[in-house]
């Protein structure tokens, strides 16, 4: 005789850069053996790996979480959290003026993508041109980041998605890779600055908290942008 099925519920999570909602379930034993086994490595790319895992697993197959953006990859898994274990992470910080440890709480809840002011993924680089952008996946966020100009090239040649040219619309990915990255290596210096511009101004996810030092009373404000703080 079979075993049963317990039944989980499902919510709705809005994915900002699709602009539309999902359903999702959360965690089971085997995603928090994913999470158990993240934190007890402390590597970055262990975390990251479990989270798009996560993600994926929780979508219910509607979602691929090596695809998506860091800012909502970042915010779908607090969701997921918050609905599988608690909306509320305790936290230690210590303060900055005498070193003492504080009990700080992180509520989930009050965490919110940040947008910069006139952002945009449709780059205008002249009169008669607009190029749109996809965000870049996480695993190019790094490369994002250094000052290897090659790499920076090949990440825009997998971000950028339909050109704008007067009249014409162009299916930028149809394109074969060589043919991709001339066009990026013809734009002039000015043209580049306006695709490195929306990398620069991309969504974040950045949350802080401010707290009262319980021993000097030293007003402290905690910084949270990374995962480490997303496994406990």
């Amino acid at each position: 005789m079979a075993l049963p099925q317990i039944d989980v519920q499902t919510f709705d999570i809005n994915i900002s850069s699709l602009g539309k909602k999902f359903k999702f379930r959360p965690f089971l034993v085997k995603e928090e053996k994913l999470l158990v086994m993240a934190a007890e490595s402390s590597d970055k790319g262990d975390m990251i790996g479990a989270v798009q895992q996560i993600v994926t697993n929780c979508s219910l197959g509607k979602i691929d979480g090596e695809k998506l953006p860091i800012f909502d990859l970042q915010k779908v898994f607090l969701e997921i959290r918050s609905m599988s274990v608690s909306n509320v992470i305790p936290l230690i910080s210590k303060c900055g003026e005498c070193g003492v440890e504080n009990d700080v709480v992180f509520n989930l809840d009050d965490v919110k993508i940040k947008k910069s002011k006139g952002h945009s993924n449709q780059v205008k680089v002249s009169d008669n041109m607009i190029i749109e952008m996809n965000y870049p996946k996480v695993k190019d966020i790094e490369m994002l980041l250094g000052d290897d100009i090659e790499k920076i090239y090949d990440v825009t040649a997998d971000c950028i998605k339909t050109i704008y040219h007067d009249d014409e619309v162009i299916e930028f990915q149809e394109s074969p890779l060589e043919e991709r990255l001339d066009f990026i290596e013809g734009f002039s210096v000015k043209h580049f600055a306006a695709i490195r511009n929306f990398y620069e101004t991309m969504p974040t996810l950045l949350h802080t908290i401010d707290f009262k030092c319980k021993a000097c009373k030293k007003d402290n404000t905690v910084v949270i942008d990374g995962y480490e703080n997303f496994f406990v």
